[in-house]
């Protein structure tokens, strides 16, 4: 009768689940095809056995807590499937039982981290299959899943279950590595080697194969009515729905592809932080060009500095304010470049007010098929960025841009539909990718002030309580600047960017009544990021976790990998094989240390 059920199972279950989540898979040869193997993987939901017994090639049979086999959802999967249940006052019998599975050549799955994660990031791998692998003399198989954090069996949004699927469908995507010896089995080892796995598992989505530039269109079109940018002024608010912004971009792509002012393809952009400055890097990009964002200031001698940094790039042409330009006056060092007012470019014609109206009626496909999308190349350069005056520009290309986006929300870290408050400048990762594209792909909302308004606390909490903002985010420099509690029920907590020290985080947590998590960046992409202790649910089997802590960068995002040698990091980005410098190991600019927590601690770097 069991075989029956199983069979039964596998025949007709299975691959209903296999087509609403379109599991995609890589490395399954891997996994060798006789013996034992004990595969150890990253665990996120409760659907977790589900996914990797479908993407085994061989059947599995998992090591689980007790309580496990009591859960409803999947009690019934883990019994009927051989799952060996272990309790933690009897590890020595839990231990026997695990490896007598693997002497009869069985293929055995263990989750190191010995929880379902509720951060939606790799956590403490326990040292348990070390002695298992000793006894057994298995060889072990890292495994990755990417996706499952998206899925309604997860913690994301703070519980599990009981709240609206994020959709009808929930691609996932699992890789198999290479086998490790059993000697080499070591937990630093293999959740390094589960962390490569990530960077492979999440080069499969499905949205890295299509250009940037569609994925922005379809992305915008979608609650098109919905608010997306708002900038407070002395006037009160300018709010830009997704359709507004996408009307001013195609509006700036078409004059610039009809009427190009410079045949160059990169164009600086050197603006304050706000729509404006979002809509024109939309609008340059969708034009085939590269917009180059410097960092915006007053100051004379940080001017040059940023022309000094521009001048191997081959810039011509600026995009900045009338307004600005009485400052501008030595940024050129002859008469080989231009600047372009922006409000001429912003100015009411027909083109831009029926570009308004076809972002709001028009099919996504036909504004794809006007601009010539479909033919747009995934290794072309797609934004610059100079973070700081006499920095080195960071060029990034196209799928770099959408994969960093992407795995600021794959981990939840930028929620969909968040509310972000933020005033930092496109020229740094962190304004383009959590001010910019990270909420334009996934529903997001940026608040800001006008730069009249920047020194207003009033103005700052008046827009945070009116836009009932869920995240803020700055530098040290920006929480500086607030003396005064954000005492507001719809924050949840702020972030802090860049290397700062420890004992400011807490003076600004005490003096904003905030909780303070930390994100840092490096070659142009945000690498790091933390955030508040999740809530302990009451269940017993959920050990408490840590989110951040005050000296910490955070901790690595999905799809980035790091390992250490000595004292020295690398970090990967992209699949081994790709061809991009990402694929290859890339030496870290610090010396950086992991607690066993997975949460990242730079050495010897002073704050800016």
């Amino acid at each position: 009768m069991r075989f029956l059920v199983q069979t039964f199972f596998k025949y007709f279950f299975l691959p209903i689940i296999w087509l609403n989540y379109r599991i995609r898979r890589t490395g399954v040869g891997f996994v060798p095809r006789e013996g034992g193997v004990l595969l150890l993987s990253n665990h996120v939901s409760y659907l977790d056995s589900f996914i990797l017994y479908l993407s085994s090639p061989r059947p599995v049979r998992f090591v689980v807590l007790e309580s496990y086999t009591k859960v409803k959802a999947i009690g019934w999967f883990l019994r009927l499937f051989g799952a060996i249940p272990i309790r933690p006052e009897r590890a020595k019998e839990a231990i026997s039982r695990t490896v007598d599975a693997l002497e009869q050549g069985d293929v055995v799955c263990l989750f190191p981290e010995g929880g379902l994660t509720r951060l939606g990031v790799l956590i403490e791998f326990k040292k348990g299959f070390e002695l298992i692998v000793r006894k057994s003399g298995a060889p072990v198989v890292p495994v990755y899943m990417d996706g499952l954090f998206n899925s309604i069996f997860s913690f994301e949004r703070g519980r599990y279950f009981k709240k609206k699927p994020n959709g009808t469908k929930c691609p996932l995507q699992v890789a198999f590595g290479r086998p490790i010896p059993p000697e080499e089995a070591k937990v630093e080892r293999v959740r390094e080697a589960v962390m490569e796995q990530s960077v492979e598992a999440f080069g499969l989505r499905r949205e890295l194969r299509q250009p940037l530039e569609k994925q922005l269109i379809r992305a915008l079109k979608k609650g098109r009515r919905k608010s997306f940018l708002v900038e407070h002024g002395k006037k009160g608010p300018r709010n830009w729905s997704r359709a507004y912004t996408l009307g001013l971009s195609v509006a700036v792509a078409r004059r610039w592809m009809n009427q190009p002012p410079d045949d160059s393809d990169r164009i600086g952009i050197l603006l304050p932080p706000g729509p404006m400055s979002v809509a024109v890097n939309f609008g340059l990009f969708l034009a085939g060009k590269t917009p180059v964002n410097l960092p915006f200031s007053m100051d004379q001698q940080a001017t040059e500095e940023v022309a000094r940094s521009i001048a191997p790039l081959g810039i011509k042409t600026v995009i900045t304010s009338r307004a600005f330009m009485p400052h501008l006056m030595d940024f050129w060092c002859g008469d080989e470049g231009v600047f372009i007012d922006l409000n001429s470019m912003m100015s009411a014609s027909t083109v831009t007010i029926l570009e308004r109206w076809r972002a709001i009626w028009e099919p996504a496909a036909m504004t794809i098929w006007r601009l010539d999308l479909n033919r747009r190349s995934l290794d072309r350069e797609a934004v610059g960025m100079i973070p700081r005056p006499g920095e080195a520009p960071v060029i990034l290309r196209s799928e770099q841009l959408q994969r960093n986006a992407m795995q600021v929300a794959a981990a939840h870290f930028f929620q969909r539909d968040e509310i972000l408050f933020s005033e930092e400048s496109l020229s740094s990762p962190e304004g383009m990718m959590l001010g910019c594209w990270t909420p334009a792909l996934h529903r997001g909302k940026v608040i800001s002030r006008s730069l009249a308004l920047r020194d207003s606390f009033e103005a700052l909490e008046h827009s945070i309580l009116s836009e009932e903002v869920t995240l803020v985010a700055g530098r040290g420099s920006w929480y500086e600047q607030i003396k005064e509690p954000l005492s507001i029920r719809s924050l949840r907590y702020g972030i802090v960017y860049g290397a700062v020290n420890h004992w400011q985080v807490k003076d600004w947590e005490e003096t904003l009544d905030l909780p303070l998590a930390r994100a840092w960046s490096w070659k142009g992409r945000i690498v790091t990021m933390s955030r508040p202790d999740p809530d302990n649910p009451d269940k017993p089997h959920h050990a408490y976790q840590r989110g951040r802590d005050p000296m910490s960068i955070g901790r690595i995002l999905p799809g980035i990998a790091m390992k250490r040698e000595g004292e020295q990091v690398f970090f990967r980005f992209a699949p081994i094989g790709e061809q991009e410098m990402d694929g290859k190991w890339v030496e870290g600019p610090f010396e950086v240390s992991e607690d066993p927590d997975g949460l990242l601690f730079l050495r010897d770097v002073d704050p800016r």
